[in-house]
């Protein structure tokens, strides 16, 4: 008999484990579900556009998605290669498309696979569009047919010229950079690199071939998984007389972290607060600045010092695009490193975000930690990590009672207690953490900003043993 798996989409898309939830009949269900969205909607007359990743069987889900589309009378648009997030999402957008699927489980381990619906603007789908897609979603998909009939496109060209315009690619290539791009064996392999080599720029690039394993390692952009990119850094660090950096992207290619030739991690945090302070200072660019409820105190001090309006939303990209949709954002932007740029379609885009972070080390001639520092000097330091627990589902009731009464952690004072997203506690020195069940895993996700490396440690270990 075949399993019946209840459909929930999460903080970005429907995520489950490949031969477990993750199956062809599912996927069927949740493309059939959108095909019936958008035709009650009274748009899938403009066609939708598939892609997909690098993991194992992507194309083959991806064909699948194909396949129920055009049997549902929708003028149906495949990609020939894998791509990344950024990418479909640009094309659904260019070409009028009423909507995009992505077959991708983002950065999740190398067992899962997901969708992601990309709407008409070209960003993630919205929360009352995907609970709507929820509950289309029948108990058994309909009978495949063969004589399904969709197009082959490759949109990448077209997305190439499109980044391409937004950073001063000609300054980058004349100044003394040297730029290392690490895939993570994912789909946002060679965008950087060939971008750059119309302007005579050499991009080294590593771990960029197909590998559905991800080498063993989460394709998540955390210094965990990126031993290979960290140690190559630390070698072009001691050789290299040219301000180097080098730039990690996740499994689609839709989110971004850096390192530093010393081998330091820069975090998905000051990655925010860095391409902030080149957008509104360098470029002298206005608009509004969206963080999400995890992102870091600097950001705020930053919104208020550059005289630009602050929104702070739950965690998850489609709350970003809700403010994008609604006024001019200059950055918005979430933990896990996914950022909106102004001018571009409301999405995150991890190899535009990289061109932008060379684009600022060409223009004030420093590396990405030199300016950090330089930041911290100005905002203050704050330091920051996270750790995932797997715990048992229907945790929320749980989490709320434990925490909201909580006095201290650590050795410090709780002062203000918020529940926007999860519960986070605030103390006294400007030092947070955060809980919140994970919307994509079964994990408690504790996220810590501390005046302190020490701080940070001692606060995520007094919150661990809470849940353990």
């Amino acid at each position: 008999m075949t399993k019946t798996t209840e459909i929930k989409f999460g903080t970005d898309g429907w995520r489950a484990k490949i031969a477990d939830d993750y199956t062809f009949d599912n996927v069927r269900r949740v493309t059939e579900a959108i095909a019936e969205y958008f035709k009650n909607s009274g748009t899938a007359d403009k066609g939708i556009a598939i892609g997909y990743d690098n993991r194992f069987q992507s194309e083959d889900f991806a064909r699948t998605a194909a396949e129920v589309c055009a049997n549902s009378g929708i003028k149906t648009s495949l990609t020939k290669t894998s791509v990344a997030s950024p990418v479909l999402s640009y094309a659904v957008n260019k070409y009028g498309h009423c909507c995009g699927i992505m077959i991708t489980a983002s950065h999740n381990p190398p067992e899962w696979n997901g969708v992601k619906i990309k709407e008409s603007f070209g960003g993630s789908a919205r929360p009352e569009v995907t609970k709507q897609v929820e509950q289309l979603v029948k108990l058994a998909p309909l009978t495949p047919t063969d004589d399904s009939k969709y197009e082959m496109i490759d949109p990448r060209e077209d997305y190439l010229d499109h980044i391409a315009h937004f950073v001063d690619c000609k300054g980058i290539a004349e100044r003394n950079l040297e730029v290392v791009v690490d895939p993570m064996h994912g789909s946002g392999s060679g965008y950087i690199k060939e971008i750059m080599a119309k302007y005579g720029m050499a991009i080294t690039e590593i771990e960029e071939k197909r590998d559905p394993t991800f080498g063993g390692f989460n394709p998540e952009p955390l210094p965990v998984n990126l031993v290979e990119l960290t140690s190559y850094m630390k070698e072009v660090g001691l050789k290299s007389k040219k301000i180097a950096c080098g730039i990690a992207l996740d499994g689609d290619g839709d989110r971004i972290s850096a390192v530093d030739p010393s081998g330091t991690f820069i975090n998905t945090q000051n990655v925010f607060c860095l391409l902030l302070k080149h957008l509104a200072v360098n470029r002298k660019m206005k608009g509004s600045v969206v963080k999400t409820f995890n992102i870091t105190r600097i950001a705020q001090k930053q919104a208020k010092k550059y005289g630009l309006k602050l929104h702070e939303v739950p965690i998850g990209f489609k709350h970003v695009v809700d403010i994008m949709m609604k006024e001019d954002v200059l950055l918005g932007g979430e933990e896990s490193g996914g950022y909106g740029i102004y001018g571009n379609i409301p999405e995150r885009d991890g190899s535009l975000c990289g061109l932008l972070l060379m684009e600022l080390m060409a223009y004030e001639q420093k590396t990405l930690k030199q300016i950090l520092d330089e930041l911290m000097d100005e905002f203050g330091y704050f330091y920051y990590d996270r750790v995932d627990l797997h715990v048992r589902s229907g945790l929320k009731p749980d989490l709320t009672q434990r925490l909201a009464s909580t006095p201290s952690l650590g050795n410090k004072k709780v002062v203000s207690v918020e529940e926007l997203d999860g519960v986070k506690l605030n103390f006294e020195d400007e030092s947070w953490i955060l809980f919140r069940p994970s919307g994509t895993e079964p994990l408690l996700r504790i996220y810590c900003e501390a005046r302190s490396f020490d701080d940070v440690e001692l606060l995520l270990e007094s919150g661990r043993k809470l849940f353990q």
